[in-house]
């Protein structure tokens, strides 16, 4: 294990690596107001046959927050810490906004990514976000007020979004050391996600929502499914955002699934394509 901090810009963004060379690579990307510690269990279900990266985005855990490094710059960010590591293609794991994120770099750098598990999330390419947005907006100017002047009020609401079960909530609060009022500077940048156009490449993706999650979500996650293409939706009893928080076995052994019945999938085509 690896960790080290690069600059992009004015910021300096934090970033832990689980070297497993021969290994594909799996990046892991947080949702607003954690860090990247809140990937623990997926670590040690993932570490050993896999080489992991796992980013705290701006703001958030030992990264950086300035008004000129947001979450619009992730794709890119992603690119130098790969090409730094030297690696060429990855599969990403994002959580909320980590999965726009990464639906954002899967359309920037279309020829290096793999495939996306998305958790709690909405496709950026068929105007889901808006549904999403303009049901949220209700709530907005009460988020607005409780992040002016009750700033332990409005960290309890993503703790409490996260997970049922304490022990979920207990670990969500831990991964949130780092978040700061400031920090919400950074997530004005993920406007730029949305304008993106057509889905420029097709690729295998995993998508996830808990049975209490947000009901806008679950909307969102089923029409993630219909309308792109290569996607699986699944849904987890008894969990809220962070299904492994809840639920850490089932999800870990069906995310293994998943990833691996990816690589079969590579692994045929490029023997058909050698042949050829």
């Amino acid at each position: 294990m690896t960790d080290q901090t690069i600059r992009f810009k004015d910021c300096g963004i934090y970033y832990l690596m689980y070297e497993n060379p021969l290994k594909e690579t799996i990046v892991l990307l947080h949702p607003y107001a954690s860090s990247g510690l809140i990937f623990d269990s997926l670590i040690i279900a993932l570490k050993r046959d896999y080489q992991l990266i796992i980013i705290d985005m701006p703001g958030h855990g030992k990264s950086g927050v300035t008004r000129n490094v947001t979450f619009e710059d992730m794709p890119e960010i992603i690119k130098v810490i790969l090409d730094q590591e030297e690696i060429l293609k990855t599969h990403m794991v994002g959580i909320s906004e980590g999965a726009i994120v990464s639906q954002g770099f899967g359309q920037i750098f279309s020829d290096r990514l793999l495939s996306l598990v998305a958790i709690s999330t909405f496709s950026i390419f068929h105007g889901s976000y808006k549904a999403v947005y303009g049901e949220l907006r209700k709530t907005k100017i009460k988020h607005l007020f409780l992040w002016l002047f009750s700033f332990k009020n409005y960290k309890k609401y993503y703790i409490e979004k996260s997970s049922l079960t304490n022990s979920g909530r207990d670990k969500f609060e831990k991964t949130m050391k780092g978040f700061k009022r400031k920090s919400i500077l950074a997530k004005k940048g993920l406007k730029r996600f949305y304008k993106m156009g057509k889905q420029s490449k097709l690729y295998p993706t995993y998508t996830v929502c808990g049975e209490f999650d947000l009901d806008i979500i679950k909307d969102a996650s089923i029409q993630y499914e219909q309308k792109v293409p290569l996607t699986t939706l699944e849904g987890y009893n008894n969990t809220k955002q962070v299904v492994f928080l809840d639920n850490p076995r089932l999800f870990n052994d069906h995310l293994v699934t998943f990833l691996k019945s990816v690589s079969m999938i590579g692994e045929t085509y490029g023997r058909k394509h050698k042949k050829q």
